[in-house]
């Protein structure tokens, strides 16, 4: 039995605790160093290996407090499995399940049961396949906001917790439709209970974590969470929600030469002895050949680089990359608006067939004046190179003073504890970079009532209205009205790309940057498509930028007009709220569109200060 997913997807939608509906049912995705890695695999995550010193030396090293390496799922191809093998393991979850055969079942009600087996209308599996008897996973299961999940106990939810009754194998299902129309009643005591008011009760949590288990393994439930849990439905989407981060690549840490002379034994040696000259390094890379530590092609491709060359590569890998994500994303927006005068010549990756890593041709920036008389520069990025990890999740269930933890997936590596493998995937595609021409980059000063609710809520953002989880960073600059007018402007942007030159709305992603100096504030944008396979990942998205002008006049007239007004339009920002003025018939996009869950979204701060 295998479910075909994209390599992306299991970064940037699923992984290690997700449920992945497949055609024989539902099933766990189990950790990877049980599903992927596991007892009986011959696959070791270093073999998969996508190397980002920004990320692991930065960001995840800061984020785990531990060193950080990164692995990509491989695919059957690469493998050479067929396509009807798994590569990735899982587990059948949940284990209750609805029959669906009335017809031979008391009064024609649904049953429903655990295992493999009807108790009522099929006797063995023999039967059920003579009989083609039909039945469905149950829909719901229960979790708790420390990331626990588990079946519903569907006993005590009938019985209550003080129930002698031996029956736990089945019980029957009355009716259908609504949840307050719908009955559990256990055929042995007839103790009943309404499907209605259970869902709205709190159960305790078991402290289980089946993606951590075995595919044979019994559940293991500790008990030991002192929170509540809430039964859900399974496909829900606050039932898991992935923490990712997305990096791109900028100069000048990643071509060939920086890749090797991070070679874990060459790394040790340049951080423990300083080196002086060529030879030197000529030297003691001869000492690792000789020890059969590195291949002498290694050796030769680094010394066929300059002194000048090698000693500034030393110097970049030395020095300490950022480590707070709002710095490596200032990292990245300094490159840009340093690219978009100068350009960036391609910068080649590490294997002979990669593409650029990232490039700007400088000749290619246009200009566009906006309705207000504020001019655009739009920067052509023609490749595009990112690097996105899942370092967790979180089950978003609404249980009162719980704040939802973040589940660590990171696992150890085999030879060395202190390293921990976490999930990610490489992607190339193209971008485009939009920030305001004039006054480098500073944006205009920003006036009426609902950017002044804006302002007024991120100068007091340091109180408990919101939780912290739902910020990028520690300085919740996404209550800023300037970040807010940029994230409202590429989400019409990108809306507005659909409907002009025929995009999917889906395939184009947003970065959007801002920098807070001195009173000041300046913002910008990448619109990029990286998706293997979506859309504009051939120049086309690229293409786009001489006719900025018509795009950027439709993106402005969806704001000042909504299929919801008077209703969106007249939803004004207050602190405590996520977005002002935006919903689906306006600025809403899909999940895999926007980076931040598509808050901190108001059309009125726009409409108050078109560009």
């Amino acid at each position: 039995m295998v479910q075909h997913i994209r390599l992306s997807q299991f970064v940037i939608t699923y992984g290690p605790g997700a449920i992945l509906e497949t055609r024989n049912g539902p099933r766990v995705i189990l950790m990877p160093n049980i599903g992927l890695f596991g007892s009986g695999s011959s696959l070791d995550p270093s073999r998969f290996e996508i190397t980002d010193q920004r990320m692991t030396e930065g960001l995840l090293r800061h984020i785990v407090g531990t060193a950080v390496r990164i692995f990509r799922v491989p695919s059957n191809a690469e493998l050479r499995i067929p396509e009807h093998k798994y590569v990735y393991r899982t587990k059948p979850f949940p284990e209750w399940k609805l029959c669906l055969n009335t017809d031979n079942h008391p009064n024609e009600n649904y049953i429903l049961f655990r295992g493999n087996v009807c108790p009522v209308c099929a006797r063995s599996l023999e039967t059920q396949q003579i009989h083609r008897i039909r039945w469905e996973p149950i829909r719901f299961v229960v979790a708790c906001p420390e990331g626990h999940m588990d079946d519903v106990d569907w006993y005590t939810v009938v019985h209550g917790p003080r129930s002698n009754c031996p029956n736990n194998r089945y019980f029957i299902w009355r009716g259908s439709g609504m949840l307050s129309s719908i009955t559990l009643e256990c055929p042995f005591c007839g103790a009943s209970r309404n499907l209605g008011s259970a869902y709205g009760d709190d159960y305790e949590c078991t402290g289980r974590y089946p993606e951590r288990e075995n595919v044979n393994e019994r559940p293991y439930r500790p008990g030991n969470c002192r929170s509540r849990a809430k039964m859900i439905q399974r496909q829900a989407s606050n039932l898991r929600i992935p923490e990712i981060r997305t990096l791109f690549t900028i100069p000048p840490r990643y071509t060939e030469l920086h890749r090797l002379l991070q070679l874990r034994p060459i790394f040790s040696l340049i951080v423990a002895v300083r080196i002086r000259s060529k030879d030197e390094l000529a030297e003691m890379l001869q000492r690792l050949v000789d020890q059969g530590v590195i291949s002498e092609t290694v050796m030769e491709e680094i010394l066929s680089h300059s002194w000048d060359d090698i000693r500034q590569a030393i110097n970049d890998i030395l020095t300490p990359p950022p480590t707070s994500y709002e710095d490596l994303l200032l990292e990245e927006f300094h490159e840009l608006i340093k690219g978009s005068v100068n350009g960036i010549p391609p910068l080649i990756g590490p294997s002979v067939n990669s593409p650029p890593l990232i490039e700007i041709d400088p000749n290619l920036v246009k200009k566009f004046e906006g309705p207000n008389g504020h001019v655009f520069r739009v920067v052509p990025i023609l490749h595009l190179r990112a690097v996105t990890v899942q370092i967790g999740y979180r089950r978003e269930i609404p249980i009162r003073n719980t704040t939802p933890k973040l589940v660590d997936i990171g696992f150890p590596d085999s030879r060395d504890p202190l390293v921990k493998w976490y999930p990610g995937v490489e992607l190339f595609g193209e971008g485009i970079f939009i920030m305001l021409d004039e006054n480098e980059g500073w944006h205009f000063e920003l006036s009426g009532s609902d950017s002044h609710e804006w302002l007024r809520a991120f100068s007091n953002s340091s109180n408990d209205v919101y939780p912290s989880y739902v910020f990028r960073g520690r300085f919740r600059e996404e209550l800023h009205p300037v970040f807010v007018w940029w994230h409202t402007l590429p989400h019409l942007l990108i809306r507005s790309v659909s409907l002009e030159a025929g995009y999917s709305s889906a395939s184009i992603r947003e970065r959007v940057y801002i920098e807070l100096r001195d009173g000041r504030a300046r913002g910008g944008v990448v619109l990029y498509a990286t998706q293997p396979g979506a859309d504009g990942t051939l120049g086309g998205l690229v293409a786009l930028v001489p006719y900025f002008d018509s795009i950027l006049e439709r993106a402005l007239e969806s704001a000042r007009i909504c299929s919801g007004d008077p209703l969106c339009s007249e939803t004004h920002f207050k602190k405590g709220m996520y977005n002002g003025a935006a919903c689906y018939g306006c600025l809403l996009l899909s999940e895999t569109s926007c980076e931040h869950r598509n808050m901190w979204l108001d059309r009125n701060v726009l409409n108050e200060n078109p560009p």
